[in-house]
């Protein structure tokens, strides 16, 4: 299997337990309406306060600013839009594809980039599954994984990225199931022919 197909598989896998169904239906990412994170969707769970292309995406699928502002503060009742979202399937489906194509393609850059030797397919799409849930905002500025990874003075496995997740991040730490989980899918996957 090739490596897009992979990781389209590992982010259906990681962000929608599986459902494609679920692409189309707003998700709560941190599960108690904080409006932390806003309302989620699509197949990479496009987060409205973390990532500038959910905006865009809903836009031209015609919603308006005020609604993606309540769906973004997460005080607007998302079964009345829902049916928008199966409306516009093809103009998500597009953004998916956009964002899949974009966290793969940041992953092998920063690796060469900063000299980063990944052990195998697993790891760079460890590294991918990375971007598309916290997402690089600029690859010309380090993240702090990337220094993490340096810091190894070797290969760096899908494992590795586990081990920065449990350790270095505020949701490894309060939700280590969920990193588990995620790292499970990629492996798995990665494995696959």
């Amino acid at each position: 299997m090739y490596l897009p197909e992979k990781f389209r598989k590992i982010i259906i896998a990681n962000e929608l337990g599986g459902d494609l169904g679920l692409a189309l239906r707003f998700s709560d990412p941190d599960g108690v309406l904080s409006g932390k994170s806003g309302w989620s969707f699509g197949v990479c769970q496009f987060d409205l306060s973390n990532n500038p292309m959910a905006a865009l995406c809903l836009r031209e699928c015609g919603f308006s600013d005020s609604e993606i502002a309540a769906l973004k503060a997460q005080t607007v009742d998302v079964t009345l839009l829902e049916p928008r979202l199966l409306s516009a399937a093809e103009v998500i489906s597009a953004y998916d594809d956009i964002q899949l194509a974009d966290c793969l393609s940041r992953a092998q850059s920063i690796c060469r980039l900063f000299r980063l030797e990944a052990d195998d397919d697993a790891a760079v799409l460890a590294v991918a599954d990375y971007d598309n849930q916290y997402h690089f905002s600029a690859i010309n500025k380090p993240h702090y994984l990337v220094h993490y990874l340096a810091e190894l003075k070797r290969s760096f496995t899908a494992r590795d990225i586990l081990e920065f997740k449990l350790t270095e991040t505020k949701y490894g730490r309060e939700h280590p199931e969920d990193c588990e989980r995620r790292y499970n899918n990629v492996v798995r996957i990665a494995q696959e022919a």
